[in-house]
């Protein structure tokens, strides 16, 4: 008896979607090209923090990476608005100040990360001590109105 054919493994639905997107995202890359030029360079550091960030969820990837786009996105327009050419591109990579402008924010995206949670903290315990002192207040306010027995009432010996 002749075995029958091996059945091949179910496709998944949307591959393809995901194919034809794929195809339609180079065929829009490639007609801005010169805006891909300045911006994959550009978006370089938002790129290596996403392939190191390692923890859920990822708030180095997203500080670095709205920072960065926020740095990259003038050239970007400028590029728009003064025509898409490779000389335009080629001309705003060769400038320093483009990639000071784009990396720093990068670099500022970083600042973001590293000094949030200590004035998160900071915030915390100052909130804290102002409401302890508030409830420090009431206390005493209620041991001159009522006495000394009704801070000890709530006290078990």
């Amino acid at each position: 008896m002749a075995k029958a054919p091996a059945s091949k493994a179910p496709r998944r639905p949307g591959t393809i979607a995901i194919k034809l997107g794929v195809v339609a995202l180079i065929g829009v890359l490639l007609s801005a090209l010169p805006l891909c030029l300045v911006l994959v360079p550009g978006m370089m550091p938002t790129l290596a923090v996403m392939l190191i960030d390692r923890r859920r969820p990822r708030y180095l990837t997203y500080a670095v990476g709205i920072m960065n786009s926020a740095g990259v996105l003038p050239f970007l327009i400028v590029l728009m608005l003064g025509g898409l050419t490779m000389r335009a591109a080629a001309h705003m990579l060769s400038d320093p100040f483009t990639w000071l402008v784009m990396y720093g924010a990068a670099a500022a995206g970083w600042c973001v990360f590293l000094v949030t949670p200590s004035l998160a903290r900071i915030s915390i315990e100052i909130k804290a001590s102002q409401h302890r002192r508030t409830l420090e207040a009431l206390s005493r306010a209620m041991r001159e109105e009522w006495g000394e027995e009704v801070a000890d009432s709530g006290k078990t010996g």
